[in-house]
């Protein structure tokens, strides 16, 4: 790739709904949509950049879309062509393992985070399910609801991951991301982890190993300062979006969601920022069938795109990312 600042864009492929009814399997109405809309990008992305253009694409196929569907990798089969189109583009595939258990007493979804084997076993299902029908290992993984600690990066280490595209920095630690939904456990601290990959400490996940040659690599999602005007919006957004959480207090996670006022400049100081700079960014499926989000996101992925050519940003997996870099993959 030569001289260049890579940027990793993570789809989030999962059902439109967050505790969809378990008696309607419906089609996955938001990743229909996309799709095409990203397809047709990914060439818009090679042409700004002059160089092969790739996506990451994290699949939900954990037990949740099991019990939903009847086969966890339902998705996957359903969605056949597509995923032989983004094989042959050189797209990464992972799994987005959520935590989700039906819960028969209660009758409803429960994002069970604070049972340790519920989480394991989501993933272990995941990577399983992932190696049965790509007939290989998983080596990329993005955890739903932001959650990490140090058990789950024992358990992708094991598992082989090389790659985890989890963490926020900037982000606050939680009770819920939404009261409503009966999260067990806590959602984590990130406050203290900033930009750029490492291999964590064992026991201490947001610390740096400076003597870790093996395991999973942690790169996280771009954050950055927000202005004055960028907070005013996010204060207004977490207000009437609440399920997002606590607002960083001047710096956070950017989401392409969220208004350019705000992600644009948050985006500027983060280049200008790092030594060795690089972006991340993660988006759901579901995200264009939001007017307001889907607006948003379309006009950050456009400003990129003319960013692509005056700055050299090339759209990669979390492997070229590491390689551009100068960091052994």
């Amino acid at each position: 790739m030569g001289e260049c600042i890579p940027v990793i864009l993570c789809i989030d492929v999962e059902p439109d709904l967050r505790r969809p009814d378990p008696t309607k399997a419906e089609p996955w109405w938001g990743f229909e949509r996309l799709y095409p809309y990203l397809r047709d990008l990914r060439l818009r992305m090679a042409d700004a950049s002059g160089e092969v253009a790739r996506l990451n694409w994290f699949w939900r196929v954990d037990p949740q879309v099991e019990k939903m569907y009847g086969a966890a990798e339902w998705a996957l089969r359903r969605y056949e062509a597509e995923v032989a189109e983004m094989v042959a583009a050189g797209d990464e595939h992972g799994v987005h393992p959520h935590a989700w258990r039906w819960d028969e007493a209660l009758h409803r979804w429960v994002p069970d985070y604070g049972n340790p084997s519920w989480v394991e076993h989501c993933i272990v299902t995941s990577f399983t399910t992932f190696r049965s029908v790509f007939g290989k290992e998983c080596e990329s993984v993005r955890l739903g609801d932001r959650y990490f600690d140090d058990q789950v990066r024992a358990t992708l280490d094991r598992l082989g991951c090389r790659f985890d595209m989890t963490i926020e920095p900037g982000e606050k630690p939680m009770r819920a991301l939404a009261a409503s939904e009966g999260y067990t456990g806590l959602v984590p601290d990130y406050q203290s982890v900033e930009m750029g990959p490492y291999r964590p400490r064992v026991g201490c996940f947001r610390e740096r190993a400076a003597d870790r040659s093996e395991g999973t690599w942690i790169i996280p999602l771009a954050s950055g300062v927000m202005s004055e005007q960028g907070l005013r919006w996010r204060r207004y957004l977490r207000r009437r979006w609440s399920s997002m959480g606590a607002i960083p207090a001047g710096y956070g996670t950017l989401r392409l969601w969220e208004p350019p006022e705000l992600v644009q400049p948050a985006i500027e100081e983060t280049l200008q920022r790092l030594a060795r700079p690089y972006l991340a960014f993660a988006i759901r499926s579901d995200v264009l069938l939001n007017p307001w989000w889907g607006a948003n996101c379309r006009r950050n992925l456009k400003w990129l795109l003319q960013q692509a050519r005056s700055r050299r940003l090339v759209f990669c997996t979390p492997r070229e990312s590491l390689q551009a870099l100068g960091l052994p993959a």
